[in-house]
């Protein structure tokens, strides 16, 4: 039994399903793709760019560019780069972008996985349980 399942082992998925289980919820974390965090590893040029310092006024296109706002408001930049550090990734800034040290995307991705597999989190494959 989970109190949150969340659909998507992406950027969002991995970080939601450590926020919830943080907070002590159990958590399963579902994804049909072979490889969990996919999109994280092409970010970057591979290296995997995490966040930006600078943050232009066009740089968020859309009807509601205040929802950017609001979301910034409650999950800032700052608390992007805290939250890395808190789980072993820490920043180099290269003119404004945030990289891992490492250079790596992959490190990102196993860092996720591992934070997400030390609370809890069930992390199940459809595509795995299917063979």
């Amino acid at each position: 039994m989970y109190d949150v399942i969340i659909i998507g082992a992406g950027a969002s998925g991995l970080m939601a399903a450590a926020a919830a289980a943080s907070k002590g919820a159990r958590v399963a974390l579902l994804e049909h793709k072979d490889d969990i965090g996919k999109k994280i590893l092409a970010t970057g040029n591979g290296r995997c760019n995490f966040s930006n310092l600078a943050r232009p006024d066009d740089a968020y296109r859309g009807e509601h560019p205040e929802f950017v706002e609001d979301a910034l408001r409650e999950f800032s930049v700052e608390d992007t780069i805290e939250f890395f550090k808190e789980i072993g990734i820490y920043p180099l800034n290269r003119n404004g972008y945030l990289y891992p040290r490492s250079n790596q995307a992959q490190s990102v991705v196993d860092v996720l996985c591992m934070e997400a597999a030390s609370l809890g989190v069930k992390i199940r494959q459809t595509n795995r349980l299917q063979k």
